[in-house]
């Protein structure tokens, strides 16, 4: 995976969100290995001194569209975990969103005590 792509989908001044998203979709088909780098990188993002809000909201925006929902989780647990609360406050509302668009779609997020295990 390039650094590069991952740079270019989560630059919110880029390409509109609906077109990243589309454009990750199609990439993670091929490489796998896209949702791993979007949770490292948004980790990253949480654990910087001086990270982008706007840049952590599409990281989350677009590994929450390719990625199932208990790595997902067990990511926004991780970036919680790292105590910034700007960041911890922008999971818990992408979370929200994200329960409500996969309770439609697939099986819902995980209490919290089962990503506690995964995440161990």
């Amino acid at each position: 995976m390039d650094d590069n792509c991952i740079l270019e989908l989560c630059d919110p001044d880029g390409m509109p969100a609906g077109q990243a998203i589309r454009l990750a979709r199609a990439v993670s088909r091929i490489e796998p290995s896209l949702a791993p780098s979007l949770g490292a990188y948004v980790c990253h993002l949480a654990d910087s001194a001086e990270s982008d809000v706007r840049l952590m909201q599409r990281g989350l925006e677009l590994l929450c569209a390719v990625s199932d929902a208990r790595s997902f989780t067990a990511t926004c647990e991780r970036v919680k975990a790292l105590g910034d609360p700007v960041a911890g406050a922008l999971v818990r509302w992408l979370v929200a969103g994200a329960e409500r668009r996969l309770g439609r779609h697939s099986a819902p997020i995980p209490p919290q005590s089962e990503v506690q295990s995964v995440a161990v």
